[in-house]
């Protein structure tokens, strides 16, 4: 079975393979998921004893999940040289793309914000688009293992050493 691939030229480094960016994935949605339903379990508790007491801690950890999402997706990969904890546990770490032409990467920097946050909302939108199949998709049919939005935040994710240094051949299983 042939697959057809993108006509972009090949970045020079070790690409983060699917498995590594889903376990990634697993682990960072994991954290966000276990703080809901601890929130969750907590409502129904007080829920059934003081109703008010409920509604108002339901709110504080729906409040405390999307600060999670937003710490744990965005302000990690900003702060942390593109790492979030799942992506620090499987060595790899996402990188912007300076020069297209040229497929020169940069680490990602102060004043990337605006970067990151974009290709965290479509991807969120992409990721929910049947389960991540979208997201495989494309990361299994373009030469740089690119979704659709590390394409449109010209970011990519690539396999590190322990130095946080891209490899340039990707690690044997």
């Amino acid at each position: 079975m042939s697959e057809k691939k993108t006509e972009k030229p090949d970045v020079k480094v070790a690409l983060a393979t699917f498995k590594e960016r889903a376990f990634a994935a697993l682990v960072d949605y994991g954290i966000v998921f276990g703080i809901y339903l601890v929130g969750f379990i907590l409502y129904i508790i007080l829920a059934s004893i003081i109703s008010w007491l409920g509604w108002l801690l339901s709110l504080a950890v729906y409040a405390l999940g999307l600060a999670a999402m937003f710490y744990i997706f965005v302000w990690m990969p900003y702060k942390n040289d593109g790492q979030t904890i799942g992506k620090k546990m499987q060595k790899i770490k996402l990188m912007l793309i300076e020069d297209e032409a040229k497929w020169t990467l940069r680490p990602i920097a102060e004043g990337d914000m605006t970067k990151v946050l974009v290709r965290v909302l479509i991807g969120w939108i992409e990721a929910g688009i049947g389960f991540g199949l979208l997201a495989w998709y494309f990361i299994t049919n373009n030469n740089n293992s690119q979704r659709f939005a590390d394409q449109l935040g010209k970011t990519i994710v690539v396999q590190v050493d322990e130095n946080l240094v891209p490899l340039i051949k990707p690690r044997t299983e």
